[in-house]
């Protein structure tokens, strides 16, 4: 008893640091800019029918029904409501992340709680007001949350074996149904589901209804996301507004944009949680390569493979810094051109290409030699799944727009992977680790609100 008094007691320390950080923004901020001034529009010039303005959005521009259904009605009510429903997501996606921590890494500590909110609080929350802050939450924090939390229910039949109640079905059907309007995470979903179907058959266990109700719900959606006209002609006014150049690439060519695009974003202006994942690795590779209690022999190319994530960071965020300094970029975050003006920028996005290959390449084998070998194998399949969505918007004209927002599915997995090598470390054991993460994660949280209130000074 005592010891659950105590697990919970530090659930609540993370919730209040939660709450402590993001709360101040909330009251500040005021939405109603852009894409939420469009929709603050619909109840009115639609006259509240509904059936109509979800005809037009189905033939001329979207098929996230579900999403927006609920936008306009919270983009026109006060502004409290969104504030508290988006306080209330935050919160779920903490306790996304702690369950799939606990049950698929298989990692349980005290700890892991306060790690988990102060990298929360040190996430990019400015990425989430690039349309306006209720529309952009809506279609990407909300539904990472929502699917997130359905993904948790299903594996805990599976897992745990858990009774499934009548509440699950109403909450985790309305999830689902809200969540997979997004065209990325219903892929996701289907994969999960199919995945659990397959692990159930193995394993001659009783599959849940819930997860056949999930499914059905998923393949709904994925049809009607298919056959919406409007998935259609979309592309073609993106590619007009954003990238004119689009019908002239190759899928190489639209690879090529969508991996440098991801890429540039984690290194043109510096990502403390990419900076911190890259950091852990490279404490990771030494302490096992250099360490004299492992009892293994030192190894060059050990060291290199370990320091190669952190090389890439810090070389490209010096790359651009310097381009910066020299006038020839602007502070921001960048993205490749679709057709390279010249010889520099084709080298600078064939370098671009390799960096990431050599990225993924090295953290996939320091995970599979320092991690054990689940563990390895549950993070490198959360890594894939969270690439989905940036492959989907990497390949579309709508790349330039998108795929800052979009990250939010790379950052959750990068979470999970700081968590992960740190409870490798010990990291709660070993002062001088505490020391140096604490630096780090202060200093991410501090620039994560410099950037909230930069965007918030300038737009609302």
């Amino acid at each position: 008893m005592m010891k659950y008094m105590k697990k919970w007691q530090t659930q609540q320390k993370a919730v209040i640091i939660l709450l402590l950080f993001y709360i101040p923004f909330h009251l500040w901020l005021t939405p109603g800019y852009w894409d939420d001034a469009v929709f603050a529009g619909v109840l009115e010039k639609y006259q509240f029918n509904l059936v109509q303005y979800t005809m037009d959005r189905y033939l001329t521009w979207s098929s996230r029904i579900s999403i927006e259904l609920l936008i306009p009605f919270l983009t026109s009510a006060p502004n409290f409501v969104w504030k508290t429903f988006n306080l209330l997501m935050i919160m779920l996606l903490y306790f996304d992340l702690r369950w799939t921590l606990k049950a698929v890494v298989r990692i349980e500590s005290e700890k892991v709680d306060i790690w988990l909110a102060l990298l929360l609080c040190a996430y990019p929350f400015s990425t989430m007001a690039q349309t306006g802050w209720i529309a952009t939450t809506m279609n990407y924090l909300w539904v990472v949350a929502l699917g997130w939390y359905v993904i948790n229910r299903l594996l805990n039949t599976v897992l745990q074996r858990d009774r499934v109640s009548k509440k699950d079905f109403l909450f985790v059907g309305l999830a689902a149904f809200y969540s997979t309007a997004f065209e990325s995470m219903a892929a996701i979903l289907l994969l999960i589901t199919m995945g659990i179907i397959v692990y159930s058959y193995k394993k001659k266990y009783k599959i849940s209804g819930l997860v056949w109700i999930c499914m059905g719900i998923t393949i709904f959606m994925l049809v009607y996301i298919f056959m919406c006209p409007g998935n259609q002609l979309r592309p073609l006014k993106d590619a007009e507004l954003w990238m004119p150049d689009y019908y002239r690439l190759t899928f190489l060519d639209k690879i090529r944009v969508g991996i440098g695009s991801a890429f540039m974003h984690f290194v043109s202006i510096p990502s403390p949680i990419f900076f911190v994942l890259n950091l852990s690795f490279l404490i990771l590779g030494i302490r096992r390569e250099c360490c004299a209690v492992t009892g293994k022999r030192r190894s060059a190319w050990g060291l290199l493979t370990a320091a190669i994530p952190m090389i890439l960071d810090v070389v490209w965020t010096c790359y651009f810094l310097l381009s910066y300094l020299r006038g020839e970029r602007t502070v921001t975050y960048h993205v490749p051109s679709a057709i390279p003006a010249g010889q520099a920028e084709i080298i600078e996005q064939i370098f671009l290409v390799l960096s990431v290959i050599a990225w993924f390449g090295s953290v996939i084998y320091i995970m599979f030699q320092n991690l054990h070998i689940q563990r390895s194998v549950c993070i490198t399949c959360i890594l894939f799944l969270a690439c989905i969505p940036e492959i989907a918007v990497g390949i579309t004209p709508t790349v330039y727009a998108s795929i800052l927002r979009t990250t939010i599915y790379l950052y959750m997995a990068m979470i999970i992977m700081i968590v992960g090598v740190c409870y490798e470390l010990e990291m709660d054991t070993q002062r001088k680790l505490r020391f140096i993460y604490s630096f780090c994660f202060g200093c991410g949280i501090f620039l994560n609100a410099c950037q909230i209130a930069r965007h918030i000074l300038l737009y609302g």
